[in-house]
């Protein structure tokens, strides 16, 4: 709209210069082509900002409306007698079609191209070039409702994508949640029957009044404070503070571990920190479950970018490929954590070797 309205300004100009005759009077073009460039300026600069304005359309088929209705004054008479529109005014008038229809819904911008082809008639006699504005706008607001339904079903397809996508996110924040909620249920009540079970921890045991105790403290927690309220995803938390609350912490009921710390100072984000001390936490405590062995080491080092967190110990080992699929204590509490930040972890052991966890992490 600004480009057809700015060309056609000067274009006219030029051509009103250039081509002035008789009966045209050089004071009414001189002001006629004054106006249309100013009002032209003005349109061009307003049009192309971002708010709308509705009077700018109203404003540019008056202008044009004017123009039409003057015509007599402004354009040479062999050209008031041509059949076909040539002269600058029947320029101006075309793009004020072409304008209206962009500018306005229906049926106001058809009534705009009507009013403009009548002035034109009624300015320079009824000629072919009036009935060319009429089909002109007839022909743009056929354009113009054509671009409008494409547009209107791309926005269609656009929301409903957003949509799916919004639904989809939903569904897997809902599933990281549960996979969470089971993780630290097995890391709590889970392990805490397991060892009744298997008679690590008896009845009369003084452990298990403070087990429980323990398991239902963090339920309640994880009841009362839900995961994403905890912390905002990407915030910074230091992994080593975290690592040695973890190595601090005894569990009762299991034998405690002399634990080798060998962690230094380092930022991660916090989902990242959370995921890789609860892995540590869990492996710590098969460690003091199944692995024959007080002695336990927790290292980190810096990778490239990344970080890597190794447990290890010289206990009895085991075979990571006979671990039956019903225990999930390394394959959702170890692997599915790190695997849910974007990171990864392996256990590396053999029967009677000892054992090694690695956790793998980077940006």
């Amino acid at each position: 709209m600004a480009a057809l309205r700015a060309t056609s300004a000067i274009g006219g100009a030029v051509v009103a210069v250039v081509g002035f005759a008789p009966p045209a009077r050089s004071v009414w073009v001189t002001v006629a082509v004054v106006g249309l460039l100013l009002w032209s300026g003005l349109f061009t600069v307003l049009i192309l900002r971002p708010k709308y304005r509705p009077w700018l359309c109203v404003g540019d088929t008056a202008v044009v409306l004017v123009l039409c209705l003057a015509q007599g004054s402004l354009v040479p008479a062999d050209v008031l007698d041509a059949s076909a529109g040539q002269g600058w005014i029947d320029m101006v008038a075309g793009t004020g079609v072409f304008i209206a229809q962009f500018l306005l819904r229906q049926p106001q911008a058809m009534f705009a191209a009507i009013a403009i082809a009548a002035a034109h008639a009624v300015g320079g006699g009824v000629r072919e070039a009036s009935v060319v504005l009429v089909l002109q706008g007839l022909l743009a607001s056929v354009v113009i409702a054509l671009l409008r339904h494409g547009a209107h079903a791309a926005d269609r397809a656009l929301s409903e994508e957003a949509s799916l996508r919004a639904t989809a996110r939903a569904r897997s924040a809902a599933r990281s949640d549960e996979l969470y909620q089971q993780r630290l249920l097995h890391d709590t009540v889970l392990a805490t029957l397991t060892m009744v079970s298997t008679g690590t921890i008896t009845r009369a045991s003084a452990a298990l009044p403070e087990r429980a105790a323990a398991d239902l403290a963090v339920i309640e927690n994880l009841r009362a404070h839900p995961r994403e309220a905890r912390a905002a995803a990407g915030d910074p938390a230091p992994l080593d503070v975290a690592l040695r609350k973890v190595v601090a912490t005894h569990h009762a009921g299991l034998e405690p571990l002399d634990i080798e710390f060998e962690v230094p100072p380092l930022d991660l984000p916090h989902e990242v920190v959370e995921a890789i001390s609860q892995a540590v936490s869990e492996a710590l405590s098969n460690v003091a479950q199944h692995g024959r062995t007080p002695t336990v080491r927790v290292a980190a080092l810096r990778v490239g970018a990344g970080i890597l967190v190794e447990v290890c110990d010289k206990g009895v080992g085991f075979d990571p490929t006979a671990v039956p699929l019903h225990r999930r204590g390394l394959r959702e509490s170890v692997y599915g954590r790190m695997s849910a930040v974007g990171g990864s972890a392996r256990a590396v052991s053999t029967v009677g070797a000892g054992a090694r966890i690695e956790l793998r992490w980077e940006p």
